[in-house]
């Protein structure tokens, strides 16, 4: 399938079934009115996406992530308890094109007849997302982009108002907020990375998860440990990156919470040629970054201090 109409076209018919089989599935709390709440049960993979679910649905659904915070979707092997939690969904919301492997066997397995599946990333694209060229489209962290964020946002608000049409009025409304939110936030990404130099706005981090950041802010990934968390990088790729910290005259590199060995491999480069070692987020949520919004900010800031930009 390629071209932006036929993609759109693609995504409204998804739209379209996914209504009718919610609405048959899940009934609709026609009595309670659009402010009473639903028994409308949402799994998410991520946290971040139980973030945004949440701010969508407010209380009119009940909302658990299957990733706890800090842990890495890569490598995560789901519990029994996990299990159990995809089998009483309604709705389950997943990134998909690779990022959460064995959740999403998890829920191939475990999902119930009459739940719908929705893989945020491919609905988006289906929506008419570009997403990057060449190499770079390996990097499944689209909403590290938080226009293409907003994209997953509205994806959510048409989901719950099939599933629940008489919530349809308060999502919508929660999502003209959230959208403006991120709107907002978008416009400071921009903002505070303004000053960073041209010949500093260079990304290398442990693996490959800010393309589209990196994107949206005019910046470029100039290097990583490794494509993907739990991958094994070769004495001649570190040997590259070296390289590519000294031609470039990096000042900074970027490790993330949520690795280990990747990030020790990092740190060791970084002390081997005397740069400093930041932090990035994305795609686990911790104590420091509770939030989608806050995950995009913290890394806005923290591109902006470590790479010669004025943080206010």
């Amino acid at each position: 399938m390629t071209g932006t109409l036929p993609r759109r076209a693609l995504a409204l018919c998804l739209i379209v079934v996914l209504a009718a089989m919610l609405a048959a599935g899940c009934g609709d709390d026609s009595d309670g009115g659009d402010d009473a709440t639903s028994d409308l049960n949402v799994v998410t993979t991520l946290p971040l996406f139980a973030d945004m679910v949440s701010n969508i649905a407010g209380d009119r659904a009940v909302i658990e992530s299957i990733l706890p915070p800090g842990a890495d979707p890569h490598t995560f092997e789901p519990s029994p308890g996990d299990t159990r939690k995809i089998a009483e969904a309604d709705v389950i919301f997943a990134n998909g094109l690779g990022i959460e492997p064995s959740i999403l066997r998890a829920i191939g397995a475990n999902i119930a007849s009459d739940a719908v599946l929705v893989e945020l990333a491919e609905a988006a694209i289906g929506a008419g997302v570009t997403t990057l060229p060449g190499e770079g489209s390996s990097d499944p962290h689209l909403w590290m982009d938080a226009e293409i964020g907003r994209e997953y946002a509205s994806i959510i608000r048409d989901i719950l108002s099939a599933a629940d049409p008489t919530g349809s009025e308060t999502y919508s409304d929660n999502y003209e907020a959230y959208a403006a939110l991120l709107d907002d936030t978008a416009q400071y990404m921009r903002d505070i990375t303004a000053d960073v130099p041209a010949d500093r706005r260079h990304i290398i981090s442990t693996h490959n998860a800010f393309g589209y950041l990196a994107r949206a802010i005019d910046f470029e990934v100039a290097g990583f440990v490794v494509p993907g968390p739990g991958q094994d990088a070769s004495p001649d790729d570190i040997s590259e990156l070296i390289t590519t910290i000294e031609d470039l005259g990096i000042p900074a590199v970027f490790t993330e919470p949520q690795t280990s060995v990747e990030t020790r491999v990092l740190e060791q480069i970084a002390s081997d040629v005397g740069v400093e070692v930041c932090a990035l987020y994305s795609g686990a949520l911790d104590e420091t970054v509770r939030t989608y919004v806050e995950l995009l900010r913290f890394d806005a800031e923290e591109l902006a201090r470590c790479l010669g930009g004025s943080v206010v």
